[in-house]
């Protein structure tokens, strides 16, 4: 994990090249636009939105190493002089959709209303833009702090607070990140904060004493996502079983069903204006 920032002119603005990272075009270092929403959705990327070959590769004290998968490396309690390498996350490495929570983000995208990130510790955004480009999601915005530590999320979140956003929904598989986005609730009682936890069954952990030698290549344990703490359709609007007349048809028709026409058609646009009522 990459922690020394380069510093930098770009565009007629000083920024850290490698911290924080959004859309590739002119504006990807401004602001994201808040004018008209005060709604923020936050999605951690790895073990929430897909599950990946990717490894953290440990270097205890005692010259032993091992190596945890993202789902091990969420509940792992580091040692006095563990030394992590986080090489893999430079790439998305043969990844399987999260369908549920994927779903889940792209039913929040149809609705429209909310900024919509994408919060990782990774360091390496352009990996992750692909990939959401290649299931369809070309213009989400990817946040990519290069830093495991747990507060650097809630730090980012809290800062977009500060900035006026009201309505947060978090979601995340590890722990430490839910129980500091959580914090943040006595901190600002009046907003409203919705954090999420995918849970994951996880091998037992490799122990510094016990745990022989391994290398990058040797096999690891996979991790199963056994069902999560979610309900997702407590995660959307309510009146989606509700019903609209469908104004090509006159036909009535339930609003989740009108969300899957196309964005251009009547009814969509219908279901899409009655949501944001």
């Amino acid at each position: 994990m990459v922690n020394n920032f380069t510093s930098g002119m770009w565009n007629g603005m000083k920024v850290e090249f490698g911290k924080v990272y959004s859309n590739l075009n002119a504006f990807a270092f401004n602001p994201l636009n808040e004018a008209d929403s005060k709604k923020l959705r936050v999605f951690d990327f790895d073990d929430t939105l897909v599950q990946t070959k990717s490894n953290i590769y440990i270097k205890h004290k005692d010259g032993k190493e091992s190596k945890l998968t993202p789902g091990e490396y969420a509940v792992y309690e580091p040692k006095d002089d563990d030394k992590f390498d986080f090489s893999d996350f430079e790439k998305v490495k043969q990844p399987q959709e999260v369908k549920g929570v994927t779903r889940l983000l792209k039913n929040i995208v149809r609705v429209g209303g909310s900024e919509i990130v994408i919060l990782t510790a990774r360091a390496a955004y352009k990996p992750i833009k692909k990939y959401l480009s290649d299931i369809g999601l070309k213009d989400i915005f990817v946040v990519a702090l290069a830093d495991a530590n747990p507060q650097k999320k809630a730090d980012w979140i809290e800062n977009k607070i500060k900035d006026g956003v009201n309505d947060v929904f978090f979601i995340d598989d590890s722990h430490k990140n839910v129980s500091a986005v959580k914090a943040l609730s006595k901190k600002y009682p009046n907003i409203s904060l919705k954090v999420k936890h995918v849970q994951h069954t996880t091998p037992e952990l490799p122990k510094n004493d016990t745990t022989p030698k391994q290398g990058k290549n040797e096999p690891t344990k996979s991790v199963k996502v056994k069902g999560n703490d979610i309900k997702l359709k407590s995660l959307l609007p309510k009146d989606l079983e509700k019903t609209i007349k469908n104004p090509e048809t006159g036909r009535m028709i339930k609003m989740k069903s009108a969300l899957g026409y196309d964005e251009k058609s009547k009814v969509f646009q219908a279901a899409q204006r009655t949501l944001k009522k």
